[in-house]
C-alpha cells in the first residue's frame, strides 16, 4: 500500500522559489512511469515522474465547469471543423479533461480513449471524476494497436499521448499516420498537440500535414504548446467557423470564449 493513494502533505520546492505547501493525492509507480496526482491551492494537477514536473492535466476544484489548460481550450475547435460529428476518439487519456468537456457539451457525441498505462486510468477516474458511460468508453490499449485494429470510423480524432519521455515512436511514425488517416471520416478532423516543440518535432509536423493536406493551428500564448488541426477536406471558411462558435456558446454554458479562439487559427498553417 505505500506506493498506493497517498494523502500526506508535503512541502516541495516547485518553480525555483515557489516553496508554498502542496498535497500529494496519488503516487504510484506503473509499469511505465511513476503517476502522480498533486493538489495546489484551487487546483488539481495529473503530473508525470517528478512533483514538480510538468502538468499532464489540470482541473479547478472550485469550478468543475472550468477549463484551466489553455491547448485543451483550443482543442475544443476540434469539433467545430466538421459537420455534425458523431464519433471521437482521443489517444491518451490523462486526467480527461478533454473527454469531459467534450461530453459536457457534445451530448450526441460518442466517445472513445485510449489510454495503456491502467494506472493514469485510476487516477482519471478516483481525482479528476472522468466515469465511464454509455458514450463513454475507456480502452486500456496500446494507442497504435487500437488506431490498426479498431472496425469504428470517426469524426475527430485528438492525439495527445505524451509520457514524461514525450510522444512514444509508435505514436509518431508513418504507419501510425496512415492507420489514423483509415479511420478518420471524409470530413472528420484530427488534431495534435505538440509540447514545446520549437522545432524539434519538424520531420512529425510534415508527416502530419503530408496525411493530411488541409491544415491550421495555433500556438498557445506560453509558446508551449502547437495545436495542429488537420483534414482530407477543405477546412471550413473562417467567416462560417466563427458563426459557428458564436451560435455554439450562445447555445452552451461553455466557460471559456470559443470565438477568441477561432480568430486565433492560422489557416494553411506553415510551422
Amino acid at each position: 500500500m505505500m506506493n498506493r493513494i497517498v494523502t500526506l502533505f508535503v512541502v516541495f520546492a516547485l518553480f525555483g522559489c515557489d516553496d508554498s505547501q502542496i498535497q500529494i493525492r496519488f503516487d504510484q509507480q506503473s509499469e511505465y512511469e511513476r503517476v502522480l496526482v498533486i493538489d495546489k491551492s484551487d487546483k488539481r494537477y495529473l503530473r508525470f515522474g517528478k512533483p514538480n514536473s510538468a502538468n499532464e492535466s489540470v482541473i479547478s476544484l472550485s469550478d468543475p465547469r472550468a477549463v484551466p489548460t489553455e491547448y485543451i481550450r483550443i482543442a475544443a475547435l476540434g469539433p467545430m471543423l466538421t459537420p455534425n460529428p458523431n464519433r471521437a476518439l482521443m489517444i491518451g487519456l490523462g486526467g480527461g479533461t478533454y473527454t469531459t468537456l467534450l461530453k459536457r457539451h457534445f451530448p450526441n457525441l460518442h466517445i472513445d480513449a485510449v489510454e495503456i498505462d491502467p494506472v493514469v486510468v485510476e487516477a482519471a477516474k478516483n481525482f479528476f471524476g472522468v466515469q465511464e458511460d454509455e458514450r463513454f468508453k475507456i480502452h486500456v490499449a496500446d494507442g497504435a494497436k487500437f488506431v490498426k485494429e479498431t472496425q469504428n470510423i470517426y469524426d475527430l480524432v485528438f492525439i495527445d499521448a505524451y509520457s514524461g519521455k514525450g510522444i512514444p515512436q509508435a505514436l509518431s511514425g508513418p504507419s501510425f499516420f496512415d492507420a489514423v488517416k483509415a479511420i478518420t471520416s471524409a470530413e472528420g478532423v484530427v488534431v495534435l498537440n505538440l509540447f514545446n516543440h520549437h522545432g524539434r518535432d519538424s520531420s512529425l509536423i510534415r508527416l502530419f500535414k503530408n496525411r493530411f493536406p488541409h491544415t491550421a493551428c495555433i500556438r498557445s500564448s506560453d509558446h508551449l504548446n502547437l495545436v495542429l488541426f488537420g483534414k482530407s477536406s477543405d477546412m471550413p471558411a473562417r467567416d462560417n467557423l466563427i458563426a459557428a462558435t458564436q451560435k455554439f456558446s450562445a447555445a452552451t454554458d461553455l466557460s471559456f470564449d470559443l470565438e477568441k479562439i477561432a480568430k486565433k487559427l492560422v489557416m494553411k498553417c506553415e510551422v
